[in-house]
């Protein structure tokens, strides 16, 4: 105990408290996820335009929400806001559960899935339906209760404590370390997939997107690695608090940016002529003929494809990859796959 009690006297007088540049580096993170929302309500409200459907939107709105809470769980762990901790065990809450069982766990998991689906429906031309989905949350949603009720249990021994004297949150050494191991065998996942994801039809191709992810992601996870397991108690440096949080800012909050930013930019300004591109891309990859409507608008689709070199303009269409005789048996959807194929 009165090792304890030493320890924060010491750390008490070293703590650099908030000031201007704390709260700019708050702003920063409010002001790019606004620009996020507005990017990705946007994308929504234009989700039959076909190069949007085919970044599979709705994952995106999940990766979106993985950010949002990746967000609150940085600053409020971070920077402590003043009334943020007037309640208990609200260092467990932001420190543990927003910011990286359902921020930077999330956020690793969304990616893996996305990638598996291309890679599945392009490389293996298998069926992607709601299973897929299902499978693929319910292994995460069993793994965050896998981890994150014994650390919440254990909370005061071993995960994130919350020091009354200091006004900041604690991380212990056995939690941190075992995260940290996790995000890193993750991000490992996610080299891996975007690897074997890379050779998709060119339509549908995302690898150059996730290669500037995994480049500005891989920096930043060395660098919070180093920061924090060799500076002590970060949170009280305001160097380090400050750094930690920009490169997390960087890490979970360029995806969206990086993967919409081209869809949407000619859904705006150059839409018809994007989508003539886009179709035509499809075409000289052999894909043309099975990029049609549902049901009786499908046929119709397939004749004027086949009849012609020149791709229709729909407005409207929905992005659904069809078996026609010049496809293997296995009918593949867009990659949002909003249904069975």
């Amino acid at each position: 105990m009165a090792d304890r009690h030493n320890a924060i006297q010491m750390l008490r007088m070293h703590i650099q408290l908030r000031n201007g540049l704390d709260i700019a580096m708050i702003t920063l993170g409010a002001v790019l996820m606004f620009a996020n929302t507005i990017l990705l309500i946007y994308a929504l409200l234009h989700h039959t335009y076909p190069p949007l459907r085919a970044k599979n939107l709705k994952l995106i709105a999940v990766l979106y929400f993985s950010m949002l809470i990746w967000y609150l769980g940085t600053i409020g762990t971070n920077y402590n806001l003043p009334g943020m901790f007037k309640f208990n065990d609200s260092c467990i809450l932001f420190g543990s559960w927003f910011r990286i069982l359902l921020g930077i766990f999330l956020y690793i998991h969304v990616h893996i899935v996305r990638l598996y689906i291309y890679i599945r429906l392009f490389n293996q031309s298998k069926r992607v339906t709601i299973k897929v989905y299902v499978i693929g949350f319910s292994l995460y949603a069993l793994f965050v209760l896998a981890y994150g009720l014994p650390t919440t249990i254990l909370q005061n021994q071993l995960t994130v404590r919350y020091i009354p004297q200091l006004d900041i949150c604690d991380y212990g050494e056995a939690f941190k370390n075992i995260s940290f191991s996790l995000v890193w065998a993750g991000w490992i996942t996610i080299l891996i997939t975007t690897y074997l994801a890379r050779n998709i039809n060119s339509s549908f191709n995302e690898f150059r997107e996730m290669l500037a992810i995994c480049i500005i992601s891989s920096i930043s996870l060395t660098y919070l690695t180093v920061v924090h397991n060799v500076v002590d108690d970060y949170i009280v440096h305001r160097w380090a608090r400050n750094t930690t949080t920009l490169f997390e800012y960087l890490t979970g909050q360029s995806p969206l940016f990086i993967l919409l930013r081209v869809p949407v930019y000619n859904c705006l300004f150059r839409r018809t002529e994007y989508q003539r591109e886009f179709f035509r891309k499809m075409h000289s990859d052999g894909m043309a003929a099975a990029y049609g409507c549902l049901s009786h608008q499908h046929s119709s689709f397939t004749r004027q494809t086949t009849a012609s070199n020149t791709l229709p303009t729909f407005p409207t269409l929905p992005l659904t990859l069809a078996i026609t005789d010049t496809q293997s048996p296995a009918a593949v959807t867009d990659a949002g796959a909003d249904n069975k194929v």
